[in-house]
């Protein structure tokens, strides 16, 4: 009779307790007893790392306090040293050398740095009456209240937010502040306060606060005693903190593993406290503390350190290894007694191994059954490169594909990049060294392989990188796709919208035309109800037309047949003109423009490309904004590149369409109900037209919260400019008043060719802003401008004394008429008929800035001579 495996269950558990596996428990009683002994060691280590790291990291925090405020003090000195100097320190100097400090980069935590004037009795109201007369008509010493001693915050930078509520405050009038500078002004040493409450506590949480003092004396007094420096006090530049601020700019990385107090005096009590990094108490036993003192500019702070659970954590981790070694205790334990009292087990376990073996190969060769059935199915060739023996691999269908009879056997790595075409060689192998440098698992890329009768087929590669355990790549294994039919595919498309587009342009012009004279009234008057048909049919008429004009550009891009007028030229005229260009549009969806001023930044670019992809990202971000927003257009550099971003205040984008915001004819609402009309084509054209002009364009976008188009050009550095252009920055100032996007290019390269610098505005409203802020050595003018006449802004130059002499020379098709109805001899205005005659007008330009500051020299002699 067979017995039941399960008969021999209670046989087995009892032969782990015979004195046969006797050996097996002495291993365990030594392995548990090593386990022991090396848990005590590694614990008595620890706890000496961890006094040791702790006693780093609290010296490391003090010291850091330390440095922070011997930093602020240096602030302080400097400014005490400008008043040294000049003894006559006004608010403009003040408001200077704060903001060349740059506090809020250089010194986090620092509220804002001031002066404090001390003043006798009698003299608080002829101070008033000096602060009001610079423009603070308000002003009053407050707290109100008779004292021996007055001081007053006179200046405090930056002046704004919570500053603004220590203006005029006597620090004096309260005790602790009293007594720190009281302390400065006898010793002349810089003094901290004890723990006060800031008058910048205007809103928020209530911080705890100090000040510290560097005291200012008179020239020339003597500053032997404490007397004598008390009585030659003439203020104290100071600073205010509020301390949680402050040590959020010094504890940094610390506060993960410590929790510390700064206690105002030499014990730790709650009403002295300063800074606690635990915001409520926690009922936790730290593993190490410790308290110090520092003693700093005249007082002594109580700093309490405790460790915190991260710290700790860091360093006791040996509950892990006693489990392990009671794990390998008990592993040793198991493997020795299979050993000793049952080899047929393991004879089983191998047994078993073998059958798993058997399977796995069998799994393998499956695998690669079905991998071979997979790739004979799509048609297309694997290959596989090995970069330690520079070699490849390629199967029969690869080779089949470029004219070759079939070779799996190796081949040397020089034939591959023989097949590749050199023009597409450098592209592919820096594609594929991009993948490697960024830790990429995968790649693929187009190319054009040769094939053996010397064709040119398309292909795509894909493959996967093989690493070591150094993160190396040492194979390449991939597939090569055959996209001759994919390509022929493209270029009937392509055709077929090249030849539509071309055959409907004509016609289509035809009707835009005929219903645009209709609804103009050239064919009579049009009855109401017919008028809204024909308007609607106009409307569409156009926007075809738009989709139409996207269309042959695409189509011209993609054959490189669009032409570009590549030319060095600053930015900002680029960017002024399209918000006027598109300002209508922005006025129709209830938008306004915000501009970030941008600064003077050169780049190389087709203008009028360049303005066709700012007017696609205004106008998207105006259709897709709510009424009443605003759109804010900004230019930074970003190292040697210039972006320009276009922020809307819209819905964002969808998260699963902004991997295909540039592809052709994407949008994100593709039904034909969507709330906006549009071609698709827009983002694609101005990221090729960008392409062009060696730049690339992005997006950002939080569904919900809006979206922002930029895009980014190469700087041309000002060493780098052409010498024409270098000229401009040095010459003289002219401004261009014009509202033609292309008669301002013109008149920019002219006149920059002969070295002026050029301004430009497009309206009369624009031009008298631009007067306003700078100094032109003269203007031209075109008569008819977007928002009235030119003969209007001469008469408001010539009712201005400061623009009164300023030469004029109108450039106009309208020049008779403009003399007529001027109906004045004014020497200082020049007549120019277009077209614009280049050599007329720099002569012209030359003589009347040369006539202007001969006259004005005369004007200012005479002026002199009067007084």
């Amino acid at each position: 009779m067979i017995e039941s495996p399960k008969a021999h269950r209670p046989g087995r558990w009892q032969a782990f307790f015979s004195r046969r596996n006797a050996i097996a428990w002495a291993v365990l009683a030594i392995a548990l007893l090593a386990n022991l002994a090396v848990w005590q060691y590694l614990r008595s280590r620890e706890n000496l790392a961890a006094e040791r790291q702790f006693e780093l990291l609290t010296s490391e925090v003090s010291g850091a306090i330390r440095k922070r405020m011997t930093d602020h003090e240096q602030i302080l000195l400097g400014g005490a040293g400008l008043f040294d100097a000049s003894q006559q320190v006004d608010r403009n100097e003040w408001r200077v050398y704060v903001e060349r400090l740059n506090l809020a980069a250089n010194y986090p935590g620092i509220q804002g740095v001031g002066f404090a004037r001390i003043l006798q009795p009698q003299a608080v109201a002829a101070f008033e009456a000096d602060v009001r007369r610079e423009g603070f008509p308000n002003f009053i010493l407050r707290p109100a209240g008779a004292r021996a001693l007055y001081s007053s915050i006179q200046f405090l930078e930056p002046f704004s937010g919570r500053n603004l509520a220590a203006f005029g405050f006597d620090m004096l009038s309260e005790t602790t502040r009293h007594t720190a500078i009281m302390a400065a002004a006898r010793s002349g040493e810089s003094r901290i306060t004890g723990r006060v409450t800031l008058v910048q506590e205007t809103h928020g949480k209530v911080q705890a606060g100090l000040l510290m003092y560097v005291p200012i004396y008179r020239s020339g007094r003597p500053l032997e005693t404490p007397e004598q420096r008390l009585d030659a006090l003439r203020g104290v530049v100071y600073s205010p903190y509020r301390m949680d601020d402050l040590m959020a700019g010094i504890i940094g990385e610390q506060a993960r593993k410590l929790d510390f107090a700064i206690y105002d005096g030499d014990q730790p009590r709650s009403e002295s406290l300063l800074f606690n990094t635990q915001e409520q108490q926690i009922d936790r036993r730290p593993l190490l503390s410790k308290q110090l003192q520092l003693a700093l500019y005249g007082q002594n702070w109580t700093l309490s350190f405790s460790s915190r659970p991260a710290f700790e954590a860091g360093f006791h981790n040996d509950g892990i290894l006693v489990l392990l070694g009671a794990g390998v205790s008990l592993l040793l334990f198991v493997l020795a007694s299979l050993l000793t009292l049952r080899r047929e087990q393991a004879e089983a376990l191998a047994q078993r191994m073998t059958v798993q073996i058997r399977q796995s190969s069998e799994d393998l060769r499956k695998s690669e059954e079905r991998q071979s059935l997979v790739l004979k199915g799509s048609n297309d060739g694997w290959w596989d490169i090995d970069l330690q023996a520079h070699s490849f691999v390629a199967s029969a269908r690869a080779w089949e594909m470029l004219g070759y009879p079939p070779d799996e056997s190796a081949q040397d790595l020089s034939r591959w990049r023989q097949m590749v075409c050199a023009e597409d060689l450098g592209p592919l192998l820096e594609n594929l060294h991009q993948a490697i440098e960024s830790g990429a698992e995968s790649f693929s890329s187009e190319a054009h392989m040769l094939q053996l009768n010397g064709n040119q087929l398309p292909v795509l590669l894909r493959g996967f990188i093989l690493r070591d355990a150094m993160d190396q790549p040492q194979r390449l294994s991939g597939t090569m796709q055959d996209l001759s039919e994919a390509k022929r595919i493209e270029r009937m498309k392509s055709e077929f919208v090249s030849t539509v587009s071309h055959e409907l342009r004509t016609p289509l012009t035809s009707i835009s035309g005929a219903l645009g004279l209709i609804n103009g009234g050239a064919m009579g008057e049009v009855p109401p109800l017919m008028g809204q048909m024909l308007q609607i049919a106009q409307q569409n008429s156009q926007r075809l037309s738009l989709l139409i004009n996207d269309l042959l550009d695409m189509d011209k891009l993609a054959a490189g047949q669009l032409a570009f007028d590549l030319l060095v030229q600053p930015i900002k005229p680029l960017i002024e003109q399209a918000l006027t260009a598109n300002q209508a549009y922005a006025e129709q969806h209830d938008v306004s423009f915000q501009l970030d001023q941008p600064g003077v930044m050169w780049v190389r670019v087709d203008a009028l490309r360049l303005q066709q992809v700012l007017s696609n990202y205004l106008s998207n971000a105006s259709k897709f904004s709510p009424p009443g927003a605003s759109v804010r257009i900004q230019t930074e550099l970003r190292g040697s590149l210039v972006r320009v971003s276009v922020s809307d205040q819209g819905p964002g984008i969808p998260e699963e369409f902004q991997s295909r915001i540039f592809e052709k004819f994407a949008q994100a609402d593709g039904s034909d109900r969507r709330e906006q009309a549009g071609t698709g084509l827009g983002l694609a054209i101005s990221k090729e037209l960008i392409a062009r002009m060696s730049g690339h364009v992005g997006f950002h976008s939080v569904p919900g919260q809006g979206a922002t188009f930029w895009f980014e050009l190469p700087l041309i550095e000002e060493h780098h400019l052409p010498s024409h252009i270098q000229s401009v920055t040095t010459g003289p100032r002219i401004l261009v008043v014009e509202d033609d996007p292309s008669i301002i290019h013109l008149l920019e390269v002219m006149l920059g060719h002969a070295g002026y610098r050029v301004d430009s505005a497009v309206s009369e409203s624009q031009a008298l802003l631009r007067l306003a802020d700078n100094e032109y050595a003269a203007i031209t003018l075109d008569m008819r401008l977007s928002d009235g006449h030119g003969l209007s802004l001469i008469r408001d130059l010539r009712a201005n004394p400061a623009t009164q002499q300023l030469p004029i020379l109108v450039i106009s098709a309208y020049c008779g008429e403009g003399r007529k109805l001027l109906d004045s001899d004014d020497q200082g205005i020049a007549w120019l008929e277009k077209p614009i005659d280049e050599a007329l007008l720099l002569n012209t330009l030359d003589q009347y800035i040369g006539t202007s500051s001969h006259t004005a020299r005369a004007h200012t002699a005479d002026h002199e001579a009067l007084e």
